[in-house]
């Protein structure tokens, strides 16, 4: 995973597309904390957004 830190979401894209699941895992890591609060914001539910984030 270290070495997935110094590529660019484009190449993590990338990756994901040409069929290695690391690459999403790793953009879902980087912005993780981003995706949950644009979740929350929309449904005003914390364990809502919980749900649907996993």
């Amino acid at each position: 995973m270290r070495l997935l830190k110094s590529k660019s979401d484009q190449e993590l894209i990338q990756m994901y597309v040409g069929g290695q699941e690391s690459g999403l895992e790793a953009l879902l890591n980087r912005y993780k904390s981003k995706i949950y609060t644009s979740i929350y914001m929309k449904v005003k539910d914390e364990y809502l957004a919980e749900d649907i984030f996993q």
